[in-house]
């Protein structure tokens, strides 16, 4: 598993959801985490077109399994503006918190989404996302991926 502080995009200016996609992938291929970011994009819209990502309350976890990562990653990112998602409340998104595995990697990809997706439920844990530091984030969110969340 992959979190970095490297990890984190900080806010950025975007305006679809396709270019956070973009920023996403670009952030994963430049940390070296990938090689091609345009097949990540692929990856994350086909997935969209399944079934959105919108966690509901302004979150969404676009995920992907992608033969271009060769180890699960999590990426972070907030927006400079709310972006149309097609979540379940019917809200645009702003906090976008982003796994990508291996092919392969069936297990981890369902670990990663399920530990994240249940913090969500924890207003202290939204909180933070929405509102933290880069280093309260990086604290928050590897708490969560290494088991050690309270």
């Amino acid at each position: 598993m992959l979190f970095t502080r490297g990890n984190i995009l900080g806010t950025i200016d975007v305006k679809t959801q396709e270019e956070v996609f973009e920023r996403l992938a670009e952030r994963a291929v430049s940390l070296g985490l990938a090689h091609d970011a345009q097949a990540i994009v692929r990856d994350y819209k086909e997935r969209e077109e399944e079934a959105s990502t919108g966690f509901g309350g302004g979150i969404a976890i676009p995920h992907s399994k992608t033969d271009d990562v060769s180890e699960p990653t999590v990426l972070f990112a907030r927006l400079s503006q709310p972006v149309e998602w097609n979540s379940i409340d019917g809200k645009p998104v702003q906090t976008v918190i982003s796994i990508l595995v291996p092919s392969g990697a069936n297990s981890e990809h369902l670990r990663l989404l399920s530990s994240l997706s249940r913090k969500l439920v924890h207003p202290e844990f939204v909180e933070i996302l929405n509102k933290g530091t880069d280093d309260e984030v990086f604290e928050a969110i590897d708490g969560v991926l290494s088991g050690n969340a309270s």
